[in-house]
């Protein structure tokens, strides 16, 4: 399945490493910004870092001046030849990541100087994985450990801690699960306990939330009952919060919408829905462009999620330039899909549903495609080469609104994106593929008839057309 643009608020804000780093457990999928400056610095005790026929050594020195030699050694280039560039950029990382942990061990390091650290490590570690080193994926989950111990640290120092301390603390122990997995998650569940005992309540809250988001993609299924019964209250109360807040934090709403965008395929008994669908009208009214666009796009979700039994709408122009006229396909079982050109999952889906559409044509069947490509020439190009025969509608107009702009009125997130829909036009069921469309099918419009077969060409008679 492939993530649309929409959904962007992060929760990982506030801290350097969290703002940095997504990561997701089994695919590693990682996305990681440049680290910031630390600033000017002294020299460092040693010399500059030297080239690929060296090794690196990690001078001793202040965080200052170990952070002036991660920099210049992050720009060296390394030499031109292949073998000597990979065995350069693999002392590279490790010594960042040595000069990283010099830093972080050092005995009064801030907490905003251990976090640039930790971005520096990760950076290096992400440079490991990609080269295959056979040593990273060692370092991961290390780091993830690391991670959640150094949360745990601050947390657990003496008062008075800094409210922005705490926040990237949270963060850090947010991470861990993600980097260490599940076996972390019981540290880390105390975390908002511990910010509540130093006073910050709001922050606590958040870590809560956090930490729910960070259940609701790695649970199991021994813990359903107790998460759905904590996603409820948390929800309930956010709800009951929104309404009487007129100013809500960008990082609350941003915590919601991370569990909002994952409870959509949790497989829990809670009514993402609905809970999408009331989030939405409160944050849509939100005087902040930024929670409102959110809250428009919750309201999508939540119509989405709620179509199957009720009639769909649907609008827009088509590729070829014309209205789109939903009512003439009354009387038709409607595979509507939403998909991309770019999107793998969405073309190893299009055999099957040409393939449908050949053998339930006759009896009924039709399909509506819906690209979210920004791409037009590419669309072109891939219904010609497809030889696709059905209506596609494709929106170009920025100030297209409600079923004139489908994907976002329907909170496409992700792609490919289908719904069968009923001769009536109320949607029978979602995301309906592969097997399961033909078996639909058959229940809906019966057995497909065989296609007779093309007639033989007489015996060493040549196929080709006459001029």
């Amino acid at each position: 399945m492939c993530k649309c643009k929409w959904l962007k608020m992060s929760v990982l804000v506030g801290c350097s490493l969290a703002a940095g780093i997504l990561a997701r457990i089994g695919t590693f999928a990682v996305w990681a910004e440049s680290g910031t400056s630390s600033g000017p610095a002294a020299p460092a005790t040693e010399s500059s870092p030297p080239q690929a026929s060296q090794d690196i050594t990690v001078p001793e020195g202040t965080p200052e001046q170990l952070f002036q030699f991660i920099e210049k050694l992050s720009k060296e280039l390394g030499p031109p030849d292949t073998q000597g560039l990979m065995a350069f950029r693999q002392k590279q990382a490790r010594a960042i990541i040595t000069a990283a942990e010099k830093i972080i061990s050092q005995a009064g390091t801030d907490v905003p100087t251990i976090d640039t650290a930790l971005h520096w490590k990760f950076q290096a570690v992400l440079q490991l994985l990609r080269m295959q080193d056979p040593d990273a994926r060692k370092l991961v989950p290390e780091m993830g450990k690391q991670l959640v111990s150094l949360a745990n640290r601050v947390l657990e120092s003496k008062p008075p801690v800094k409210p922005e301390d705490v926040q990237a603390a949270a963060q850090w122990a947010l991470m861990g699960p993600r980097l260490g997995g599940p076996e972390l998650l019981a540290d880390v569940m105390k975390i908002p306990e511990k910010i509540e005992q130093l006073g910050f309540k709001e922050l606590a809250t958040r870590a809560r939330g956090g930490v729910l988001a960070v259940r609701l993609q790695m649970h199991s299924g021994e813990e359903k009952a107790a998460l759905v019964g904590e996603l409820k209250k948390y929800l309930d109360e956010m709800l009951n919060s929104l309404t009487q807040k007129a100013s809500p934090d960008e990082a609350d709403i941003a915590v919601l919408m991370q569990i909002l965008s994952q409870l959509e395929y949790a497989e829990l008994d809670v009514p993402a829905g609905e809970y999408c669908r009331k989030f939405g009208e409160l944050l849509a009214k939100n005087g902040n462009p930024a929670i409102a666009e959110a809250g428009e796009q919750l309201q999508g979700v939540g119509r989405r999620l709620e179509l199957p039994g009720k009639k769909m709408e649907l609008a827009g122009k088509t590729t070829d330039g014309k209205d789109f006229n939903w009512a003439q396909y009354r009387g038709k079982i409607v595979l509507v899909d939403f998909f991309a050109t770019w999107c793998g999952p969405c073309r190893a889906e299009m055999p099957n549903i040409k393939a449908n559409y050949e053998r339930y044509h006759d009896k009924g069947f039709d399909v509506v495609g819906v690209s979210i490509d920004d791409d037009r020439s590419a669309l072109d190009k891939y219904i010609e080469s497809e030889k696709i025969p059905w209506t596609i509608i494709h929106v170009q107009d920025p100030n297209a609104k409600g079923p004139a702009d489908p994907a976002r009125y329907y909170g496409i997130v992700a792609v490919p994106t289908t719904m069968l829909v009923g001769k009536d036009g109320t949607v029978l069921a979602m995301d309906v593929r592969g097997e399961e469309l033909g078996k639909r099918l058959e229940e809906l419009l019966g057995p497909a008839e065989p296609k007779p077969p093309a007639p033989a060409s007489p015996s060493g008679a040549a196929t080709t057309k006459t001029p």
